[in-house]
């Protein structure tokens, strides 16, 4: 199958062939996708540690996407709140759980272990990971989502690779795009600049796990948290952007969720905290 996408096709050659994306000649396919991206998983002392029950089959179900499978992996430790020192054991086993099935088991094959020194929250670990990062991808995969539906990731990355819009898509773990209105609205399916995949625009910031950019999270997401929850940081702004400048304002956060309006339900989140349920 080919067709030219006609919002681009003034300036670039395109072709697609069952999941494989020619643009002026170069190719978006599991393997080349697989060098442009880094998967980082977070992790941190929930209460099940020293089990693996909540990463394990996270990390399992990436394979379901080839260019997962293929590429780099990271797998960052936060370190331990103030009043959770009683974990402090548990943690160290979970390491070495998970430090042992990385020469063990093949989900763990061709992953990096960074442990974090002190506890940064959310935004420090991946500051962390960052650090040992050299593609201009990465997926940021929280250690209690399990990916439970396919998506096309080459799809993504060529359509971010054309269309410096698309700065973060994400993964719903609602049964549709528009299941968290309040928080993700107003969703809909324009995509500034056009796209290969079908994508929503939408007006709420997550860490849930997405598909960004390295230099968006360098340059914009970070800059902006203080070892603080990035959707603390960075949700309130987007909607405030929204509120005084419209669809201006969301520009600069580039949030988009995968699928179309009636899509979604992409990750089960296990609940490692035991607090929220699915």
């Amino acid at each position: 199958m080919r067709f030219c996408f006609n919002l681009f096709m003034l300036f670039f050659s395109i072709a697609v062939y069952a999941n494989e994306y020619v643009v002026d000649d170069k190719i978006y396919n599991d393997d080349t996708v697989s060098k442009l991206i880094t998967v980082i998983t977070t992790t941190n002392p929930i209460p099940s540690i020293p089990s693996t029950t909540h990463i394990y089959p996270t990390q399992k179900s990436l394979f379901r996407i080839p260019a997962f499978a293929k590429c780099k992996k990271i797998i960052v430790f936060d370190g331990i709140q103030s009043g959770y020192e009683n974990r402090i054991a548990d943690y160290q086993q979970y390491k070495c759980n998970i430090y042992r099935l990385t020469y063990t088991d093949p989900y763990f094959t061709n992953t990096q272990l960074v442990f974090c020194k002190e506890w940064g929250h959310l935004s420090g670990a991946i500051t962390e990971a960052l650090k040992h990062v050299t593609t201009p991808y990465v997926f940021i995969h929280q250690h209690d989502f399990i990916l439970q539906k396919d998506f096309d990731l080459n799809g993504v990355i060529a359509s971010m690779e054309l269309n410096p819009n698309i700065k973060h898509v994400r993964l719903n773990r609602a049964p549709w795009n528009t299941y968290f209105s309040d928080w993700d609205g107003p969703v809909d399916e324009v995509i500034e600049g056009g796209a290969f995949v079908p994508l929503c625009r939408c007006c709420g910031w997550s860490d849930n796990d997405h598909i960004t950019r390295t230099d968006y999270y360098h340059n914009f997401v970070l800059p902006l948290c203080h070892k603080e929850a990035m959707e603390w940081a960075l949700h309130g702004r987007l909607k405030k952007a929204f509120e005084d400048y419209g669809y201006e304002g969301h520009r600069p956060f580039g949030t988009y969720l995968y699928g179309n309006l009636n899509d979604g339900d992409y990750l089960y989140h296990t609940d490692g905290r035991e607090v929220w349920g699915r």
